[in-house]
């Protein structure tokens, strides 16, 4: 994978990111029984702190 990165940025989140992130966040925590949090929880955080959300993308895709 590493020798296919073209491209690394630091963004900040975009209720846009949100499918991504959820498949993100499901895929980190498999084992929790709530493992993502709901559209209306990333909105929140988004609109009460938008500089504190940020995600790195990879090619364009959510990483982390």
């Amino acid at each position: 994978m590493l020798e296919n990165i073209e491209n690394i940025e630091l963004q900040f989140l975009t209720i846009d990111d949100y499918k991504e992130l959820k498949a993100a966040m499901v895929q980190a925590y498999p084992t929790m029984p709530d493992p993502y949090w709901e559209e209306p929880h990333i909105k929140s955080l988004i609109n009460k702190f938008p500089e504190g959300q940020v995600v790195i993308k990879i090619n364009n895709e959510l990483a982390g």
